[in-house]
């Protein structure tokens, strides 16, 4: 998967997740995602999480997460992921 197919695919993504998503979830979702893009090796979601911590919130945190790694050793970094209204995209580190 090269890196511009597959930011679209995580954009994409992100648009279904905020279609279907009540607003408040989708941005307490993005939250926790864009900070675990930051620290990856910390956990997901935070210990205050509360309704992030539903089966459902945390499928979808997954999906993101596998969306955004390569797919194996010696691939490409992961896309760039979109930011909410307010706050810059997040990169590789």
């Amino acid at each position: 998967m090269d890196d511009e197919n597959g930011r679209c695919r995580l954009d994409l993504y992100v648009e279904a997740l905020r279609a279907r998503m009540p607003a408040d979830e989708f941005i307490a979702l993005m939250r926790a995602f864009h900070a675990w893009r930051a620290a990856p090796h910390s956990p997901a979601l935070p210990p205050d999480a509360g309704a992030l911590r539903t089966p459902e919130i945390q499928a979808e945190m997954l999906a993101l997460m596998r969306l955004t790694r390569p797919p194996g050793p010696g691939a490409g970094p992961p896309p760039l992921t979109a930011a909410l209204p307010g706050e810059r995209e997040t990169g590789p580190l």
